[in-house]
């Protein structure tokens, strides 16, 4: 009786590809995530830098400082005609404090 070898992967090789990609996933999941909280931290200080630069354009043309950043917004200061925009707008209103007297836009 002559028995046909047959192709194909054993169970204990099929397991340990798969504990090996595991393995590769959780590592590049953990080298990933400190670098997504850095870009968005990154990201706010520009959203504050670009705040106070319009604001501070705002009072060089009218004399006085906006009332927030909507005032901005529906002056033209910023990007406000699309409904994303104004949500945009909307977002930062809620995630920067503002100081009216001075114009001056802070991270919370």
């Amino acid at each position: 009786m002559k028995r046909n070898k047959k192709s194909g992967f054993s169970l204990l090789e099929v397991i340990a590809a798969v504990v090996i990609l595991a393995v590769v996933a959780a590592a590049t999941v953990a080298t990933v995530a400190p670098m997504r909280a850095k870009s968005e931290d990154k990201l706010q200080d520009q959203e504050v830098a670009t705040l106070n630069a319009m604001a501070q354009t705002y009072y060089l043309e009218t004399g006085k400082y906006p009332s927030s950043a909507s005032t901005l917004g529906t002056a033209g200061y910023l990007p406000y005609t699309t409904t994303i925009e104004r949500n945009r707008v909307s977002a930062m209103r809620n995630k920067y404090t503002y100081t009216a007297t001075t114009g001056v836009f802070a991270k919370k």
